[in-house]
């Protein structure tokens, strides 16, 4: 059982007596511990403690010892008011007798079990004056522990730690520790608190608080100490003990973020030098520690689904990045020349984690471009940040860039393109907006990001409609729709639910027409908006009579790109035969901003991120570069259908 806990922090409701009630159960054992050995008459005593740590104190008035005896029975019986009334008679009645400084003691602790610390420190104090030195010691050290829990942390420490080294009991010594560890941490003396904590592990303890005091050593360690104290600490505490590590750890964290790779270097070797695991991220900056600049500027990696589930999204991409890198080339490649080193991930985050340490550590890659699905981006993303290297991922995860400053992201987001729509349908005049979507993951994305996107900017939600994945009847939602004139209606699903939730609108009477076109007689003409997955290019010819006017969001598409986009999809076709799409028009693209960047003077990857973040260039997708924020500066870009065709807006 624990005595106290002063070296723990307490919850603010915590009732700091019924603590005191629970710790002074011991103490009162202790106590009568004491009253055993004094009372007995013998030198050497008996009981439950080491008779070495009791004041040898003895009466030679039977009738003091018997209400001594008395007084000790409540005591241990847990008649705590009852032992304190004998105590306090015995005070009154031999004030005098060589024991008075026990009753004092005894009376004390019960007042310090019931938060009287006023009155336990007033006993205390007497006892501390006693003419037996291990008496007026024993004074002295109750009283420092009433001074901490009451509020009085320097002069706790005062009467304390004169005192550390000399109990014997495991259960004095241990209180004598957490208090002197809470005190110190009170008056902001943090490293001392360490101190007191890492002897007080070194003690036998039950586990429960052993583990309470690993916690809160782990806790100052981690987020308490400041820079400085962690290094000092990380010199002053001993290798041996339970504190020094997750000092270590914290001081290695601490110098890496200050860019002092040696002394990282110094507290692994040391951390690893008595057996110390090292976590991810301290195996991290070890690494990049240990490689502070071996980096090679020319040559690129890669991380794909090139097998798996996501492979053929992983290959379009890989043949953009092939092209972008010139590979194959025509005959061999001259030493130095661009390289691109690419690895499998299967679409599985523990194995894009591990691409991206081999192509660090083996490759020596100035960047990374790739990791597709938002999993394996996450994983990716942690690992290079880690790392210290960009990594330009082509995921639609909006969240990934909040990885760290080396992480960037390529492709444009849901978000980005729900916005783009809703701007362009307010552009035209649409003030009226309406959702129509599945009940899935993705449809009740896109039902919160189109609401916040037409309250952004402006526009009023009047009708949000909701079907079942893989409907293939929509004549219900598309007559509530119509109750509701909607100037705009926004199709959150893929092309094929497109195909036919735009024919039972029109025979609802809600008609998508370019701007300006009248609708049929008892009609309304609307825009439709899609985001990227809802675009199909054989939705001219399959549903255009009912998608006229209609607004998709589409990041590349070949047969309207012009500039730059004109010659990748020339370039594309001519080389690798067929048409790109966006996954391999973004990985052009992101091969093609690090050539850039290098080749400009980025030489190294601290460079090269700085050089990309706030990047203006031409591409061949919509992305056009980054935003200071890492993020695509262009979200997308917007397609009308007019008659049987597509046409760019600029």
């Amino acid at each position: 059982m624990a005595i106290l806990h002063p070296a723990l922090p307490l919850p603010a409701a915590f009732d700091v007596r019924r603590l005191s009630r629970r710790a002074m159960s011991l103490l009162r054992t202790m106590f009568v511990a004491y009253a055993l050995a004094t009372t007995s008459g013998c030198p050497r005593g008996s009981g439950e403690l080491d008779v070495e740590t009791l004041p040898l104190v003895t009466t030679d008035n039977p009738r003091a010892e018997a209400d001594m005896r008395s007084a000790r029975e409540a005591a241990e019986a847990g008649r705590a008011q009852e032992a304190a009334q004998r105590y306090q008679r015995f005070l009154e009645t031999y004030p005098t007798d060589p024991l008075a400084p026990i009753a004092e003691l005894g009376l004390g602790q019960i007042l310090l079990a019931d938060g009287d610390n006023p009155g336990a420190l007033t006993r205390f104090n007497r006892v501390a004056q006693s003419n037996d030195a291990a008496t007026a010691e024993r004074g002295r050290f109750y009283e420092g522990v009433a001074l901490q829990l009451g509020g009085h942390p320097r002069e706790a420490l005062e009467r304390l730690r004169p005192l550390v080294g000399r109990t014997v009991d495991p259960r004095e010594t241990a209180l004598l520790l957490r208090t002197v560890a809470a005190a110190s941490e009170q008056i902001g003396e943090r490293i001392a608190a360490l101190e007191a904590l890492d002897a007080l592990v070194r003690e036998p303890l039950e586990e429960d608080d052993r583990a309470a005091a690993l916690q809160h050593i782990e806790a100052l360690a981690s987020t308490t100490l400041t820079a400085a104290e962690a290094s000092r600490a990380e010199e002053a505490l001993p290798h041996s003990g339970a504190a020094w590590a997750p000092v270590a750890r914290r001081a290695l964290r601490d110098a890496f973020n200050a860019g002092d790779m040696a002394r990282v270097r110094a507290l692994g070797a040391s951390l690893q030098a008595v057996n110390v695991a090292l976590d991810e991220e301290a195996s991290s900056m070890l690494l990049r520690a240990s490689r502070p600049a071996d980096v090679a500027p020319n040559v690129v990696g890669a991380i794909l689904p090139l097998s798996g589930r996501g492979r053929e999204v992983g290959q379009r991409a890989l043949r953009g990045l092939m092209l972008a890198a010139g590979v194959p080339a025509n005959g061999p490649a001259a030493p130095g020349a661009p390289q691109l080193v690419f690895r499998d991930t299967g679409g599985d985050p523990a194995r894009a984690a591990a691409a991206v340490d081999e192509l660090v550590q083996l490759h020596r890659v100035i960047a990374i471009v790739g990791a597709i699905g938002s999993e394996e981006a996450g994983a990716a993303a942690a690992r290079a940040q880690a790392l210290g290297v960009p990594l330009l991922t082509l995921t639609t995860a909006s969240d990934v860039t909040a990885r760290g400053a080396m992480i960037f992201r390529v492709f444009s987001t849901p978000d980005a393109e729900v916005d783009a729509l809703v701007a362009r349908a307010r552009a035209n005049g649409a003030t009226k907006f309406a959702i129509i979507g599945p009940t899935s993951g993705f449809g009740d994305a896109m039902r919160a990001s189109f609401a916040r996107a037409v309250a952004a900017q402006g526009g009023t939600l009047v009708a949000t409609q909701s079907y079942a994945p893989g409907a293939t009847s929509f004549g219900r939602e598309a007559a509530a729709l119509r109750t509701a004139a909607p100037d705009a209606v926004f199709v959150a699903d893929a092309a094929r639910a497109l195909a036919l939730i735009a024919p039972a609108l029109a025979a609802a009477g809600l008609w998508s027409l370019p701007q300006g076109v009248p609708a049929p007689r008892d009609g309304k003409a609307i825009t439709v908006l899609a985001p990227g997955l809802a675009f199909d290019a054989s939705l001219a010819r399959s549903s255009g009579r009912y998608l006229q006017g209609a607004l998709f969001a589409v990041p590349f598409h070949a047969a309207t790109s012009t500039g730059p986009g004109r010659v990748f999809a020339d370039a594309y076709a001519q080389q690798l035969g067929g048409e790109p799409d966006a996954f391999a028009a973004f990985a052009y693209d992101a091969y093609r901003l690090v050539r850039g960047a290098v080749d400009g003077g980025a030489r190294t990857r601290p460079a090269l991120a700085a050089r990309l973040a706030g990047l203006s260039a031409d591409t061949a997708s919509s992305a056009g570069g980054f935003t200071t924020a890492r993020e695509p500066r262009r979200a997308t870009r917007l397609l009308e259908l007019r008659g049987t065709a597509f046409s760019a807006i600029e």
